[in-house]
């Protein structure tokens, strides 16, 4: 089957989807909780987030077991730290909480999980304004009070109804039962602090618990929730794989139909919205901004050291010219969970003889690498593996500023130990490439670790020559060309 044939097959199943198949959804204000976006989640993206609050169930079961007593408390994002620090999308969300509760979404100012694992009654806790039947459907937590009350409770829990007395248990018995989660010695609590920090900046708002809390007692010891959640979040579960291999799917229709439609006289933003028009038609999010650019006659060393560079590459306000070669870093997002790719094509539909001396060798080190991916190997010796081969080939490892890769999961830099080794479970994006008497050859493929190797999650997509070749003979199905003619 053509890749054109699976690609208008997969828009009729998907449009058929969202005409024939009726999915419970909540209506009212309170139905923003389900989406990432605010009232516009798509119906591909409930489909797929089947299972979500067993997982949510379990991953808090295990966190809590991973607590050493105390108590923790996860909050939502709050509105005020946008998290455009990497990859300027409008996702502030703070991936934890839903990793924990299962809510993909809340409105300003969001929500609160208590996780109290050494209490009776009040284990699970949660602090909404959302409507409690929802959230609890959503999250399968029992518990879910009003937001205003989590200080009141925290308060009392902390200060003055330490002791249990019988009236405080009839009358306070939430606050009751964190205290006696929290015992008598010293009070251990798990905070997940708020992510891209900068000291540079104004404190940020979700910091001033903290600093409250610290001023009633000095039996407190905060920890970051972060130390346990990102071992948990490196390994994925049954769900995130499933989320994680459906954006990887899409993403592969998308990156297919950019890499046809990129032909010389088209701007890299045209491009980029034809790739990023086959995610959302899919019902998947942006991982991350689609950039699109030009890898040919480049006059100066490629650098992403700093956000202002990465960003200035995702403008897309370069022409293709004939004879150029392009690259693609892209990755589709299904319910958080988002690909990692790269590649780079010739927009004339054939690679020149220096072209193709370059991606060959290029070529040839990501295969070896991910080839090299297995449980017991560390991050470092696939690197210096990269490094080592690039070297090789004429000292092309000095355009080689980046690293070998990184986890992907809820975030598509996901947070995680790159100094230990590689654990089954684990998805990693091996990327590596190099800039040869200004012709730049970049690759990106999403691998999972295994039991005994690893599974190379994005093969699907062509990389060798002649496999990139025959793609670009076929005809695009979305065809932004035809505005040249005009």
């Amino acid at each position: 089957m053509t890749v054109c044939k699976q690609f208008v097959k997969g828009v009729l199943r998907y449009c058929a989807g969202a005409l024939a198949i009726a999915v419970p959804v909540f209506v009212g204000p309170a139905s923003t909780a389900l989406g990432a976006g605010a009232g516009h989640t798509s119906l591909a993206a409930l489909e797929y987030r089947e299972g979500h609050r067993e997982a949510a169930v379990a991953r808090r079961n295990e966190f809590m077991r991973r607590m050493t007593g105390g108590l923790s408390v996860i909050t939502s994002a709050d509105r005020s730290q946008p998290n455009l620090y990497e990859f300027y999308t409008p996702d502030t969300e703070h991936k934890d909480f839903v990793f924990l509760t299962g809510i993909y979404d809340s409105q300003p100012p969001g929500h609160i999980l208590v996780l109290n694992p050494g209490g009776k009654a009040f284990r699970e806790v949660l602090y909404t304004d959302m409507d409690p039947s929802e959230a609890s459907h959503l999250s399968g937590i029992s518990h879910v009070f009003p937001r205003d009350l989590f200080l009141d409770h925290i308060s009392s829990a902390l200060t003055d109804y330490r002791n249990l007395r019988i009236t405080q248990q009839r009358f306070k018995e939430v606050a009751s039962d964190y205290a006696y989660g929290w015992g008598d010695a010293e009070k251990m609590l798990y905070v997940n602090y708020p992510r891209f920090s900068n000291l540079n900046d104004l404190p940020n708002p979700r910091l001033d618990f903290v600093d409250r809390l610290h001023a009633a007692t000095s039996e407190l010891e905060l920890r970051d929730a972060g130390d346990l959640l990102d071992p948990m979040r490196m390994i994925l579960d049954d769900f995130a794989m499933k989320n994680l291999r459906r954006a990887i799917e899409i993403t592969g229709e998308g990156l297919m139909e950019g890499m046809k439609v990129a032909k010389p006289g088209l701007t890299t933003l045209q491009v980029m919205h034809t790739v990023d028009y086959v995610y959302r038609l899919h019902g998947a999010d942006l991982g991350f901004l689609t950039g699109v650019s030009p890898a040919s006659n480049l006059n100066e060393v490629l650098k992403w050291e700093t956000t202002a560079e990465e960003e200035a590459a995702r403008k897309g306000d370069a022409r293709i010219l004939e004879g150029s070669l392009v690259h693609f870093d892209t990755g589709a997002s299904m319910n958080h969970y988002s690909a990692d790719i790269q590649r780079t094509v010739p927009a004339d539909g054939r690679f020149s003889a220096e072209q193709r001396r370059v991606y060959q060798v290029v070529v040839a080190v990501q295969k070896a690498v991910i080839g090299a991916v297995r449980p017991g190997v560390t991050w470092n010796e696939l690197h210096e593996m990269a490094m080592r081969m690039l070297r090789e080939a004429g000292g092309w490892d000095e355009s080689y500023t980046y690293g070998i890769g990184h986890f992907i999961g809820m975030e598509v830099h996901e947070h995680g130990d790159y100094t230990a080794p590689l654990q089954p479970g684990m998805v990693i994006a091996i990327e590596q490439g190099a800039v040869v008497n200004g012709t730049r050859v970049a690759f990106e493929d999403d691998v999972l670790v295994t039991k005994d190797g690893s599974q190379w999650l994005t093969r699907f997509i062509p990389i060798e020559i002649e496999e990139v070749e025959a793609l670009l003979r076929d005809e695009a199905v979305l065809r932004p060309a035809r505005l040249l003619d005009d």
